[in-house]
């Protein structure tokens, strides 16, 4: 008895040393493969933008302080009033300094991304934004080659931008067609990174959950990882062991043991792609209105009366629990379709109303 025993625990060893030994494998090809397509990102601001956006910050405050000031001196109590604008506009003025200096000491900002194609690089908005003010981007790839980005377009509903590099063909990127969007929670994942400058390398880790917020872009589902994110490397790929993209690090929580939040990768690939294609992104918009999940549907907590959402007949404490034909019970499913519908076309929202159930034909507006 003893002897099969030990043939049995023999054997388990060899054939569970065997798979362990593929799955090595298999992360390991997964790494070497995606390596080469992540990309440290430096966004220099030139001191020439700062001072011009100090001073108009500073000709907008000058401007408030003399619309205000013939009004505040024609009231009850002028000289009072007059000095507490005066101080309220001087503070302001202080605080305007203050940023300024702490901009000129920190015109600069690292990020991470990985290439999508051979020309285009897939990252966060916040890391590359200020582009849009004349600031400068630098990639630089494994090998520390450094190239000169333009950014392509940003999504500013998901928090997605593209960058394109002009002189330089990609010989390695990350599939957007290959996305693991259904992984269980638990799920062994992993992130390529560039901690402190060092050259790319991998970082274990599991999913904790998905539809995470963080109130920062309008449309958000974050997949919740225990991850780490290293200094600079918000915008950093993450991938299952066999190679598929899950999302894109985007920001942590606490510090030891931290939580971190990924953009799920059909976000990142839909916004990623459209930007690729059309350059900016246009969506549809319902204004107006604002709204929040309920166990009947998706409440409107508030209808603004001058909205073109209030002209359409819808009202607070209206239940939506229908959009252009298909029923919706889900915050989030109801805003992407918003987002993704055309701008002026019209849609068909069915709402309960107390016990009546009604159906309104709205137009939706653009939404950059």
């Amino acid at each position: 008895m003893n002897r099969w025993l030990l043939i049995l625990c023999a054997s388990w060893f060899v054939l569970n040393g065997t798979v362990n030994a593929q799955f090595d494998s298999a992360v390991y090809e997964t790494f070497n493969r995606n390596a080469p397509a992540m990309f440290s990102i430096e966004v220099q601001v030139p001191k020439s933008i700062i001072f011009k956006e100090y001073e108009k910050s500073i000709s907008r405050l000058q401007e408030f302080h003399d619309r205000y000031s013939e009004m505040v001196m024609s009231g009850t109590q002028p000289m009072t009033s007059y000095f507490r604008l005066d101080s309220l506009i001087d503070r302001w003025e202080r605080q305007l300094d203050f940023l300024k200096e702490q901009m000129l000491m920190n015109n600069s900002m690292r990020g991470a991304g990985f290439a999508v194609d051979s020309h285009h690089i897939v990252t966060l908005s916040s890391i590359v934004k200020s582009a849009t003010l004349g600031s400068e981007i630098t990639v630089n790839d494994f090998q520390d080659m450094q190239y000169r980005a333009v950014l392509q377009g940003v999504d500013r509903m998901t928090g997605v931008a593209v960058l394109r590099i002009p002189d330089a063909t990609f010989e390695h990127y990350i599939d957007l067609g290959r996305l693991s969007t259904t992984l269980p929670v638990s799920s062994y994942i992993m992130s390529i990174q560039r901690p402190y400058t060092l050259p790319p390398s991998p970082y274990p880790g599991m999913i904790g959950g998905y539809h995470r917020r963080l109130n920062k872009f309008e449309l958000e589902r974050y997949i919740q990882t225990n991850l780490p994110l290293f200094p600079g490397n918000e915008g950093a790929p993450v991938l299952s062991p066999s190679g598929q993209l899950v999302g894109m690090m985007a920001a942590e929580f606490g510090t030891s043991p931290s939580v971190t939040f990924a953009i799920p990768a059909d976000l990142v690939a839909d916004s990623a792609n459209q930007i690729i294609e059309k350059g900016d992104l246009v969506h549809g918009w319902l204004p107006g209105i604002k709204l929040q999940q309920s166990a009947q549907g998706i409440l409107i907590l508030n209808v603004d009366p001058n909205s073109h959402a209030a002209n359409s007949g819808l009202k607070p404490g209206d239940v939506i629990v229908g959009f252009d034909g298909r029923q919706e019970t889900e915050l989030w499913d109801l805003l992407s379709r918003i987002l993704h519908a055309n701008p002026e076309q019209f849609v068909r929202v069915e709402i309960l109303r107390g016990p009546n159930r009604m159906q309104f034909q709205i137009q939706l507006l653009q939404r950059q």
